[in-house]
C-alpha cells in the first residue's frame, strides 16, 4: 500500500529479498537441478540452495547492470562466483558454462542432461540417509558461518544499493529500468 520507491522497496524486499532468506534458512537441505538458462532472478532461487547440480548444457547470466541496476536483490554473487569474476560477469553480462559454475564453486556436480533427475535423487537420497537434526545444525553451521563473513550485512546492504539505482531509473526513464538498454539481455 506504500507509494513510490517505498512502496517498490516494500514489495521487492518481500517477494525476493525476505523470500531468499527463509529459503536459504529452511531447516532442512535443499537440492537444486539447474538445466538450460538460468538468468538473473533465477539466479536467485538456485543460490538458495544448499547442493547445486548442474546439466551439462545449463549456462547461467545476470544481465541487471545491462539494464541499469547493479544486481539481483539477492546479492550473494561475490561469494558463489568470486569478486573478480563477479565483477568482471555482472559488467559484461555474459552467460557462464555449468563447468565454468563448478570452477567457481557455484554448483557442485555437472551431469549429462539425461542424467539430471537420477543423479539428484540419489543425492537427495544419500542426504536423507543422515541424522536429520545432524543435518540441520551443520546447515545452520556454514550459514553462520556465512553470515560471520558478513554475508547477511553484504546481501542487506547492496539491496539498499540495488533501490538506489531503482529510484534513479524511475527518476531518469520513468521505470525502474533503462529501457534503452533492453534488448542487449537477450544475447546468446
Amino acid at each position: 500500500g506504500r507509494d513510490g520507491q517505498e512502496g517498490q522497496m516494500a514489495w521487492e524486499e518481500e517477494v525476493y529479498f525476505n523470500m531468499c532468506w527463509r529459503w536459504r534458512n529452511i531447516p532442512k537441505p535443499v537440492i537444486a537441478a539447474a538445466q538450460g538458462k538460468t538468468i538473473a532472478g533465477g539466479l536467485m532461487l538456485l543460490w538458495i540452495a544448499d547442493v547445486i547440480i548442474a546439466s551439462d548444457d545449463a549456462t547461467f547470466c545476470d544481465p541487471v547492470v545491462t539494464m541499469g541496476v547493479c544486481g539481483v536483490e539477492w546479492f550473494v554473487h561475490p561469494w558463489e562466483l568470486g569478486p573478480r569474476k563477479a565483477k568482471e560477469l555482472l559488467f559484461t553480462a555474459d552467460f557462464w558454462s555449468a563447468e565454468e559454475a563448478r570452477g567457481f564453486g557455484m554448483v557442485n556436480h555437472v551431469v549429462p542432461r539425461a542424467d539430471l533427475a537420477a543423479f539428484t535423487l540419489a543425492m537427495a537420497e544419500r542426504i536423507a540417509l543422515k541424522p536429520a537434526f545432524a543435518l540441520k545444525l551443520t546447515k545452520e553451521a556454514v550459514n553462520r558461518t556465512l553470515d560471520i563473513q558478513g554475508q547477511q550485512t553484504a546481501i542487506e546492504s547492496v539491496f539498499g544499493l540495488h533501490h538506489l539505482c531503482h529510484a534513479h531509473n524511475q527518476e531518469a526513464f520513468g521505470m525502474v529500468i533503462d529501457p534503452a538498454r533492453m534488448p542487449a539481455t537477450v544475447k546468446k
